[in-house]
């Protein structure tokens, strides 16, 4: 069978996948990009890899974007405590490639390449190059012809973070399922979050591979993010002084048209005087041309929202509004939050609720494409889907309200950080146990 998966990937799949995104790429800047920086990729690596320590042993670590980066550094941290290892990081995508900042603390060396097209040829230059002791796979971006080529280096594999999402049509279809069988039988050790994943991979290896429960290294990343942006003061104390604080993070049209209506309602009547609420709004685009559209539909249909600009808050007039107009400060902002929604479950799919359930708050989002993640919130009770507009009005109003109803909420939503602490210590073991210097 793995001879049958070989021929369909190598004769079909990679031909027209690569086929394919070279047409895209002619109109999307994202895959021209992922084509540009693999130009010279053997060229550039073999200059990086000559700057590690030869007296070190390699760890090649893959992510395909920016998420599984973040997810991956909680394990760099752990391994860095050995001080006997390199660390490759390879990326997929050129939004994980371009825009991935490694920690300054690292006591080791860490380079970061894309991956390259996955051929068996390309394959073994880069592996050539790269001559890893292990390679570990964070969450999935499983590739035949690497992983073929790591079982002949007889080369230790992990992939961590995995999730048998049932959800998915993927993780259903026969030949898809038997497809990943393949795929994953080739890896030594297959990392699950949680229980009830390892029974379901278990139950597809049949005893292929090793299935072992680390937990969930994104929850260690948000934990360690959340206390240093605690130290940071982003918002004028003064600003928010006895206020209720409602956050929104990564929202999109969609959501938006679900939150203004409910804002433009407690502004309008006694709830405004009652709940004295202040609404940060941090957009998924914080482009211009965004923010003047929200700012003009505030304007033409909700006359009870006053807003300002998060770079004009010097000029702070009693707003019941900041739009966020700039990236990278959304985590530190949902500490002065008692309630959150995070956007994305209308449109295009969750966007991250761990990020607010970190700081032990309620997080409420829209019911409609819920991430594995947010379902996990629900189960704890620490987070609330929302239907609609007038859904979200009786959900906002009771939290906002109630503050024993809001702290116990938001101790249900922090609880699901407590059994999925210390996966990278885990993993790390493993690899300290396997890979002798």
């Amino acid at each position: 069978m793995k001879y049958f998966w070989s021929i369909v990937y190598n004769s079909l799949f990679l031909p027209f996948f690569w086929l394919g995104a070279k047409l895209l790429s002619l109109f999307n800047n994202k895959l021209k990009a992922g084509f540009k920086g693999r130009k010279e990729l053997y060229k550039l690596l073999e200059s990086k890899v000559r700057v590690l320590d030869p007296n070190r042993k390699n760890i090649l670590i893959h992510c395909s974007s920016l998420g599984e980066f973040e997810q991956a550094k909680p394990i760099i941290d752990e391994l860095d405590k050995a001080g006997k290892f390199n660390f490759i990081v390879s990326f997929f995508s050129p939004s994980g490639f371009n825009h991935s900042k490694v920690d300054s603390n690292l006591n080791s060396k860490i380079v970061k390449t894309y991956l390259p097209f996955d051929t068996p040829n390309k394959m073994r230059k880069f592996l050539d190059l790269v001559k890893p002791s292990s390679v570990i796979f964070i969450k999935y971006d499983l590739w035949l012809n690497l992983l073929r080529e790591l079982n002949t280096r007889n080369i230790y594999t992990l992939v961590v973070n995995s999730a048998f999402d049932t959800r998915r049509f993927k993780w259903r279809f026969k030949p898809s399922l038997l497809y990943k069988k393949n795929i994953y039988r080739m890896v030594d050790v297959i990392g699950v979050t949680d229980d009830e994943d390892r029974q379901r991979f278990e139950k597809l290896m049949n005893g292929d591979s090793e299935v072992l429960v680390f937990g969930d290294t994104k929850y260690e990343r948000i934990k360690k993010a959340r206390e240093i942006s605690s130290e940071k003061e982003l918002i004028n104390g003064d600003i928010l002084t006895r206020k209720n604080v409602f956050v929104v993070g990564s929202s999109w049209d969609k959501d938006e048209d679900i939150i203004f209506p409910v804002l433009d309602k407690i502004g309008s009547n006694g709830l405004s005087e009652e709940l004295n609420l202040v609404t940060i709004v941090a957009p998924h685009e914080p482009t211009e041309d965004n923010l003047e559209h929200i700012e003009y539909d505030l304007h033409v249909k909700y006359p009870n929202i006053k807003s300002i600009r998060y770079s004009e808050l010097n000029h702070y007039d009693d707003e019941n509004m900041i739009l966020i107009d700039n990236i990278g400060m959304l985590m530190g902002l949902y500490k002065y939050a008692n309630v959150a929604y995070v956007g994305g479950g209308f449109q295009t799919g969750m966007h991250n609720v761990l990020e607010p359930a970190g700081y032990g708050i309620p997080v409420l989002f829209g019911d409609e494409k819920l991430s594995e993640d947010a379902e996990h919130l629900m189960k704890s009770g620490g987070g609330i889907a929302v239907e609609d507009t007038k859904d979200l009005f009786k959900n906002l109003i009771n939290l906002l309200r109630k503050k024993d109803v809001r702290t116990n909420v938001g101790s249900k939503s922090l609880s699901v950080f407590d059994s999925r602490n210390e996966a990278s210590k885990k993993i790390a073991e493993l690899i300290n146990k396997k890979v002798r210097s």
